[in-house]
């Protein structure tokens, strides 16, 4: 296999992309949040609205709820456009190479945990934090369909 791409990845398909990444931590915090949230309410009117706890509560819930997001749009903004800089992805046999104006760099298929295709992503997963997203549209149709073939072979696409 061997399969090559030039793109740029976008601000908003950075935050896409990070998204389906940390989707179940993600899902984890804004549902805890919220249920935080009802039990500060449902404090808030056991206590008869004499509670300052029930407001705590409430306000540590919405902040459990707003915060994944929060990060993510403001992560995107202080990194600026540096980030997005044009890359040139490789895929062959032996793994994954990205390599940018000022730096290369790769991975063998090994060093992955995890690949899958999620939210118009190819996700690359290296652990619980880390993954090399690639935007479905970096590969046309072809490359996409035989780098989804060659993972299945090898048993690393879940």
């Amino acid at each position: 296999m061997q399969i090559s791409a030039r793109y740029t990845l976008t601000p908003d398909e950075a935050l896409r992309g990070s998204r389906a990444f940390k989707r179940l931590w993600y899902a984890v915090s804004v549902g805890s949040g919220a249920l935080v949230a009802l039990l500060g309410l449902a404090a808030l009117i056991a206590s008869r609205g004499q509670g300052g706890f029930g407001f705590f509560m409430i306000f540590n819930g919405l902040l459990f709820v707003g915060m994944p997001e929060a990060v993510l749009r403001w992560a995107r903004r202080r990194q600026g456009a540096a980030l997005y800089t044009p890359l040139t992805l490789r895929l062959d046999d032996e793994g994954l190479n990205l390599e940018t104006a000022t730096s290369e760099g790769g991975l063998p298929w090994g060093a992955f945990t995890e690949i899958r295709r999620r939210s118009g992503f190819w996700i690359f997963r290296r652990g619980p934090s880390q993954a090399v997203l690639v935007p479905e549209r970096a590969l046309d149709e072809a490359a996409g369909a035989e780098l989804e073939t060659f993972l299945r072979s090898r048993e690393l696409m879940v």
